[in-house]
């Protein structure tokens, strides 16, 4: 497990409300997100930062980091695939050393690729929760 993300209509807001009331913090922001690549389950590749463009903060709460994310703008469809509603889990996330054997793990439990992206040496892949969870998950 690495982190556990929550969609939020202000970034600011909540981030502060997390440091106030769960005494969470500092964070790293990342602002307009921006991919390397990015890859639909169809292999459509998006080259438009608006497909998604949102802002994120991220901090250590105990062993597991907590992420926040403001969306800006957002393709109506990855907008569903990610069932993107504010101040609820948005997705949880894990670690693994493949993401296409963990990747075919999750498609045997009936979880549906949405979509991979890379920016730096860092890569994930996102599914939808299927019968697993009521929200995606990401792989790293």
């Amino acid at each position: 497990m690495h982190h556990v993300g929550y969609w939020v209509a202000s970034l600011e807001e909540a981030a502060e409300r997390a440091a106030r009331t769960l005494g969470v913090g500092p964070f790293l922001v990342h602002r307009h997100v921006r991919f390397d690549a990015f890859r639909l389950a169809d292999g459509t590749d998006i080259t438009d930062p608006a497909y998604l463009d949102h802002s994120a903060a991220f901090a250590a709460w105990g062993p597991v980091v907590l992420e926040l994310a403001e969306v800006h703008s957002v393709d109506p469809a990855l907008a569903d695939a990610y069932g993107i509603a504010h101040d609820r889990v948005g997705h949880v996330s894990w670690v693994t050393d493949d993401l296409e054997a963990e990747g075919e793990r999750l498609r045997r439990a009936g979880c549906r690729p949405i979509h991979t992206a890379s920016t730096g040496a860092v890569s994930v892949a996102w599914y939808t929760g299927g019968d697993l969870f009521p929200h995606p998950v990401e792989l790293h």
